[in-house]
């Protein structure tokens, strides 16, 4: 069964302004950013040209890509980490009213600290591979989502969580058909926040304790006064968390049609509904 949409399809020619007008603003910064570097010859050391940093993107692509595969794998392994931890806690929180009273403040007080902290302890206990860097970008990324999704589990009105307990629904099944498809829409809104962050997470942990991945990278060529090299690895790693963001963005898109262009609502609970009306035909009849 399905629904129109409340908000009208949007055109070819909206798309392409909506693209446009930040491409030509980056373009407007990048030309500036190319004339005042000429203008007033600042020294590559302290602010490489765009076309400079572009080259070095060209010729070092060979050590920036090896390393940006082990950056690769500690973004999604934490990332993944964070989701699957996130999600067992938000369920917890919301089912189990001792366990947020005693977790969800001590879930808010992890975040005072800063992880930078945490990131030399964590490779004094697991040592230089990659479990610390994980835990750090996992750490990093949990706390939007557990919010988003406690959030979103907790938005289910009681008046529908009681129509399906009349119906003897059991919690599993509130959860499956209820709960979890109401919640989409903050689950998505910490999924796209947590994946811009498990990158931070990531280079945070090279650059306290690695021996690999870019944020190693960008440590040496900083000691070393290789400033081009550390804008074209800040370029690479911009860029990856750009894609990952897209990327949860069109997985929203196809899990909840209904948010773009014509609504098709398939979660809602209909044979629910229908099994309703035919206890009401019942009891009518009778």
């Amino acid at each position: 069964m399905s629904i129109d949409a409340a908000r009208p399809r949007v055109d070819l020619s909206s798309r392409l302004r909506a693209v446009a007008a930040p491409l030509l603003l980056m373009a407007l910064i990048i030309a500036l950013w190319q004339f005042l570097v000429w203008l007033l010859e600042i020294q590559a050391y302290v602010l490489p040209a765009p076309s400079a940093i572009a080259a070095a993107i060209v010729s070092e692509r060979a050590v920036i890509f090896s390393q940006l595969r082990v950056t690769l794998f500690e973004i999604f392994a934490g990332y993944l980490l964070a989701v699957v931890v996130g999600f067992v806690l938000s369920v917890l929180i919301v089912y189990l009213p001792a366990f947020r009273r005693g977790v969800l403040p001590l879930i808010v007080a992890s975040q005072t600290i800063p992880v930078i902290a945490i990131a030399p302890i964590l490779v004094i206990w697991f040592g230089y591979n990659a479990l610390p860097r994980i835990i750090i970008t996992a750490l990093v990324a949990f706390f939007p989502l557990t919010v988003n999704f406690v959030t979103g589990l907790q938005s289910v009105s009681a008046e529908f969580i009681n129509f399906f307990r009349s119906l003897n629904a059991s919690e599993a099944q509130i959860f499956r058909k209820l709960r979890f498809p109401a919640a989409l829409p903050n689950v998505f809104a910490g999924l796209k926040v947590a994946s811009t962050l498990a990158v931070i997470g990531a280079t945070i942990g090279e650059w306290v304790g690695a021996s690999a991945g870019l944020g190693y990278l960008m440590s040496q060529d900083s000691a070393q006064l290789n400033t081009t090299r550390v804008f074209a690895s800040l370029v690479v790693l911009g860029c990856v968390g750009m894609i990952f963001f897209a990327a949860v963005g069109l997985v929203e898109r196809l899990c909840m049609p209904w948010l773009h262009g014509r609504v098709q609502v398939r979660w809602l609970p209909w044979r629910w509904v229908k099994r309703s009306r035919l206890l009401e035909t019942n009891s009518t009849a009778g």
